[in-house]
């Protein structure tokens, strides 16, 4: 794929596969290539954002599905993001997510970005479970 092509399949440009379901949480890593980086040559909060938001909505959509309170789709209400350090091409972000609350329309998952021991950023967000 060349950056003049459409990518038909968000996981791909994103590169965030889930590696982890386990209970209330999940885990997923992906290795930062060129493409993921910003013009100071570091992670790009824009993709640090739509991994954060794939990776709860995926997180509780799946929980949902387990818990008997399937739902069609996962819709972001909100999603607050802090940002605590860079992350460079060739490493390795790990994202832990948590569902906190899951009701009969809305839950409430929080995430965790690191590589290895350093904290690269946090998000809490707030879906609306469709039936």
């Amino acid at each position: 794929m060349n950056a003049r092509q459409p990518c038909d399949d968000f996981r791909l440009l994103s590169s965030n596969p889930l590696v982890r379901l386990d209970g209330d949480a999940s885990e997923l890593s992906f290795k930062i290539g060129k493409r993921h980086l910003n013009g100071a040559g570091t992670l790009h909060g824009g993709v640090l954002a739509s991994v954060f938001d794939s990776a709860l909505g995926e997180c509780v959509y799946r929980r949902a599905q387990h818990s008997g309170r399937p739902a069609s789709l996962v819709v972001t209400t909100q999603l607050d993001i802090h940002y605590c350090a860079p992350a460079h091409v060739g490493e390795r972000v790990a994202v832990a997510v948590e569902v906190l609350r899951l009701g009969g329309r809305l839950a409430v998952a929080t995430a965790r970005a690191s590589v290895a021991e350093r904290l690269v950023g946090t998000a809490t967000g707030s879906f609306y479970l469709t039936r």
